[in-house]
């Protein structure tokens, strides 16, 4: 067809009606499903609208993604919440690869930008990958490798989408807003547990740690320098969190939260003043709850079974130093430890129903050795030194953003010593920090670029 043809009005007309053919026919099809199906087409559209978003605009799509994850279990017709995260993942995972291979060189990519953190975390899936061959669950090995391959992954999508200036500060709130959506449904709705705890949707000492980021963050940004109205949502957030945070009555999550906040207070630079201030605020009223009105389990010393399980986990590394017992394999050789010279105070929880280890750094050493724990804590370590950096730089250039980053590590380093109380190797919020956190060092790179809307 010659260039005379191609221009022709009724070809220009064919192309415009092309697109609008292609969506009546979707929306047909929508239709029909809908009228088997309504939960199906409803879960079709959001697919659909999910697509379009991913492409356009990446780190809108991982806020999304972030929102739903913060609730173990969705409410409602949704049911499970891992059936609607892992579509939505797959979708943002797809986004992604057509993204970079699309814009190459033009998007910060993890392997390129920030080596140290991307190849301490492929010598840990690595090390872990090989623990199958002397593993004595294999499958159980498999199992979380899958799962800790995906978190991998998603804190490389999270890099890629938080490295502007504009997906940093969504992908932030987007974060603050899952938890806030996430506690302050389930204060309404009473959703309660054992003792009084705020759970059903969540474990209380789970939700407890990742809300300790999403406090920290919030004050940051209740203190800055922002708009009138975005300090006050970041303060509601601020208050919401800290409302489910005490109703979670978790000791472990308590300790994170402490540590967040001093570092906060390390952290602050030129907001130390407003930062100490409500630190100080909120220490006070934390003291005044828990010396009158917290319950008394709270301030027992029972462990609920930590102590045995932690001695479970020393004489496991004992027995096996270098290569541990096996990627996810402590609940598989729990058991056998229980007829040895250990003190267990719970030995039910050991053999009848098999619990972790209740600290993730204790489980990383007794599953893959002194070699496993070296590589995880070079994956911590590596992302912190990485948003150090990028904090230093953008303190000198005094960019707005100098404030959350500082909420984000404080934060961060509080989620790290929560995880002294509780197994979260594969967390999605854990490896999802572990991206913003190296993301910040790039940030520096937009400060000149116009903020996006």
């Amino acid at each position: 067809m010659n260039a005379e043809a191609r221009l022709r009005p009724e070809h220009a007309v064919a192309g415009r009606t092309a697109p609008a053919s292609a969506a009546l026919a979707g929306a047909l099809i929508l239709g029909v499903v809908a009228a088997y199906s309504p939960k199906t087409a409803l879960e079709a559209l959001l697919a659909l609208a999910l697509v379009v978003v991913a492409v356009w605009r990446l780190d809108l799509a991982v806020a999304v993604f972030v929102v739903l994850t913060f609730p173990e279990h969705l409410p409602g017709a949704f049911g499970e919440g891992v059936t609607l995260a892992k579509p939505v993942g797959a979708v943002i995972a797809l986004a992604w690869l057509a993204i970079v291979a699309s814009r190459r060189g033009a998007v910060p990519i993890l392997p390129r930008d920030c080596p140290a953190l991307f190849w301490a975390a492929v010598g840990f899936l690595a090390l872990g990958t090989t623990s199958v061959l002397w593993a004595t669950g294999g499958s159980e090995t498999i199992y979380v490798l899958g799962r800790l391959a995906q978190v991998a992954l998603l804190a490389v999508i999270a890099y890629t989408a938080a490295g502007t200036r504009s997906g940093f500060r969504t992908i932030l709130w987007g974060y603050l807003a899952g938890s806030a959506i996430t506690s302050l449904y389930s204060i309404a709705t009473g959703a309660y547990g054992q003792n009084g705890r705020l759970g059903t949707l969540f474990d209380p000492n789970y939700f407890a740690a990742i809300l300790v980021p999403a406090i920290c963050v919030a004050l940051f940004f209740a203190v800055g320098e922002g708009d009138r109205r975005s300090r006050t949502i970041a303060a509601g957030v601020a208050l919401v969190d800290l409302a489910a945070f005490v109703l979670t009555q978790s000791r472990g999550g308590l300790v994170g939260l402490g540590v967040g906040l001093a570092a906060a207070v390390v952290l602050a630079g030129r907001a130390r003043p407003r930062v100490l201030a409500l630190v100080l605020v909120l220490v006070a009223g934390g003291l005044g709850y828990y010396a009158v009105a917290a319950p008394a389990h709270v301030l027992s010393g029972s462990s609920s079974g930590r102590a045995g399980e932690w001695r479970v986990a020393i004489r496991m590394f004992e027995h096996h130093p270098v290569g541990g017992v096996g990627l996810g394999n402590f609940t598989v050789v729990e058991p056998s430890y229980a007829t040895e010279t250990v003190d267990l105070n719970r030995v039910g929880l050991i053999v009848n129903q098999p619990h972790r280890t209740h600290n993730t750094y204790l489980e990383v050493l007794a599953e893959l050795g002194v070699p496993g724990l070296l590589l995880f804590l070079a994956v911590i370590y590596t992302a912190t030194r990485a948003a150090l950096g990028g904090l230093a730089r953008l303190t000198l250039a005094e960019d707005p953003l100098e404030l959350p980053a500082r909420g984000l590590i404080a934060g961060a380093i509080g989620l790290f010593s929560a995880y002294i109380f509780i197994s979260a190797t594969w967390e999605k919020q854990l490896w999802l920090i572990f991206g913003l956190l190296g993301a910040v060092a790039v940030l520096v790179r937009e400060r000149d670029e116009p903020e996006s809307s």
